[in-house]
């Protein structure tokens, strides 16, 4: 075929197509876009669902992808800071008991006596005292803060306040002022080689790296030989040299031939050997503020300077009697008979023991639970965070701030004072609303106690699945309803308390009206999910604590022993 047939027949075959109109064109457009659109918002779709991880769930996503414990934890050992109770805590408790008692108006006109008096409950003494500790081979271990000789005036105490350590104030009663010596400062004069003087000083070590350490009141036996040794060569002598109450400065050389170099040294008072003193055997609780000293036995001296004296109660089965009828002591008089013991007294003793022990056992499960809990969260490390479980905690926090502040004013409670602060601002109400700076980014803080919590979550049913914890259907709505219940009882109890009301006080038609209103209150507050997750927290829990190796104070002491 010819170049120009060849042309003519392309021609002709383009001429016969069907045309595309204008309108078509366009609907085909726009459906192109349309297609481009949808497509688009279901890729956004799929990846926003993706990174907010909205198909997320506890019970059957792989909790893999988002935990993993760096450790075994199931087998690791627990220090708890707890200790098995005292027989001396019943007598404590008995004390607090009689105390509260004693005759309102003191005897002898509330005068303080200074002649030789023994001491009792409800007795307000002034003491000096001074505290330590027994090394394991005997020796004093003096500890900061056990001594108030520093002070310018006696302490007062009341016997059965149960303001000072445990066993200090009961192990005082029966004792004699007259069977110990006044304590005295001598504040004029040389020391002498039969005194003990309290120093203040300020000591630069000399060494490779010079240490500086300031002291106050360090109490120092001038009779001892070997003050030297502690406090460098000829120290003892340059103390001895010195004027009391008067500033100076001197170096000596320590037994590691190094200089300690002494400043503002003064000595501000000696006394004459301290002898006589009462001795009084205590130990620092379970819970004392400085951990290192918790459960550690404490040898203290005493002296009194003078007691204002009352008149308590007898510990008494004609006592009991009288305090049950009066029902003060928590305990009917048929319930009490069925301790052991030859007397209401022996009775009583055996009730405390128990209740006491009671509180311990308690106690101590929510303590191994929480240091469990905490050594779980060092453990664990979080691979990712569901991002909705986070931002539901997160937005449920926001909100009660936001609900909090509306609702009060922007007024937030001040401890310090006594007094409620004012803020404008939902920016200055929210950090001391929660307790933080006020430079602290609020929203970042909610922020990471929501991922906190989370991963609190993803620790707790990772185990709840590998160790096969989950219960049948059937079981679970036991364990479900348990937990709502016990939830409900707690509350209508706590309310009880709070309205200083009893069961007592409600007719049958009227006690099943409060509860139904309690129960309106606290299931609209806690959701079902709520209760979901605490079942499930309730039955891991229960397991995990007998996996840990746990040594509790008993078996450990607390404070290093030093000589």
């Amino acid at each position: 075929m010819s170049e120009n047939k060849k042309i003519q027949k392309v021609k002709e075959d383009n001429e016969g197509k069907k045309k595309i109109s204008e309108r078509s064109l366009a609907i085909i457009i726009t459906a192109a876009i349309l297609a481009a659109v949808l497509i688009a918002t279901v890729v956004v779709f799929i990846v926003d669902s993706v990174k907010k991880d909205k198909g997320f769930d506890y019970l059957s996503s792989d909790l893999t992808k988002y935990v993993e414990f760096t450790e075994d934890y199931k087998n690791f050992k627990l220090n708890v800071d707890i200790a098995k109770p005292k027989d001396i805590d019943v007598d404590v408790a008995i004390l607090s008991i009689l105390r509260a008692d004693k005759e309102e108006e003191p005897l002898h006109n509330g005068a303080l006596v200074t002649s030789p008096i023994t001491i009792g409950v409800g007795d307000i003494v002034h003491i000096w005292y001074r505290g330590y500790l027994i090394g394991e081979d005997g020796e004093e271990i003096n500890v900061n803060g056990m001594s108030n000789f520093g002070s310018s005036s006696p302490s007062p105490l009341e016997i059965g306040s149960a303001s000072f350590i445990p066993g200090f104030e009961y192990n005082l009663i029966g004792q004699s002022t007259g069977d110990a010596n006044k304590f005295e400062k001598i504040t004029e004069g040389k020391p002498t080689a039969e005194q003990i003087a309290y120093v203040s000083f300020t000591r630069v070590t000399d060494g490779v790296t010079s240490t500086k350490t300031t002291q106050s009141n360090v109490r120092i036996d001038l009779s001892s030989d070997k003050v030297d040794d502690e406090f460098g060569k000829g120290f003892k002598a340059r103390i001895m040299l010195s004027d009391i109450g008067q500033k100076f400065d001197f170096q000596v050389e320590n037994k590691d031939g190094k200089m300690y170099a002494y400043t503002d040294v003064t000595i501000n008072f000696v006394t004459e050997c301290e002898d006589k003193p009462l001795i009084v055997e205590s130990y620092f609780p379970y819970d004392y503020s400085t951990e290192n000293l918790r459960n550690e036995k404490a040898i203290f001296e005493v002296y009194v300077d003078g007691v204002v004296d009352y008149e308590a109660p007898e510990f008494c089965d004609e006592y009991i009697n009288q305090k049950i009828e009066d029902d003060e002591l928590g305990i009917t008089l048929e319930k009490l008979n069925e301790y052991e013991g030859n007397t209401l007294v022996d009775k009583y003793r055996a009730y405390a023991k128990e209740s006491i022990n009671k509180l311990y056992e308690e106690e101590y499960k929510d303590l191994v639970e929480k240091a469990i809990w905490d050594h779980y969260q060092s453990i664990a490390k979080a691979l990712k965070y569901p991002a909705i479980k986070v931002d539901k905690i997160y937005d449920e926090y926001i909100n009660d701030v936001e609900s909090q502040f509306e609702s009060s004013g922007g007024q937030v409670y001040n401890n310090y004072t006594g007094s409620y602060n004012t803020y404008q601002t939902l920016e200055t109400y929210a950090p001391a609303y929660l307790g933080i700076s006020s430079s602290t980014d609020w929203r970042a803080y909610i922020h990471g106690m929501a991922e906190s919590l989370v991963k609190e979550r993803l620790i707790m049913y990772y185990i709840l699945r590998t160790e096969n914890l989950i219960p049948s259907d059937e079981e679970f709505v036991k364990l479900y309803d348990a937990t709502r219940e016990e939830y409900l009882n707690e509350y209508i109890e706590q309310y009880l308390e709070y309205e200083e009301k009893t069961r007592e006080d409600f007719t049958d038609e009227e006690y099943a009206k409060f509860v139904e209103e309690r129960k309106g209150e606290i299931f609209s507050y806690y959701d079902e999910d709520y209760f979901k997750e605490t079942t499930y927290y309730n039955i891991v829990s229960e397991k995990i604590l007998d996996w840990p190796e746990i040594v509790t104070l008993d078996e450990r002491r607390a404070y290093p022993v030093k000589k």
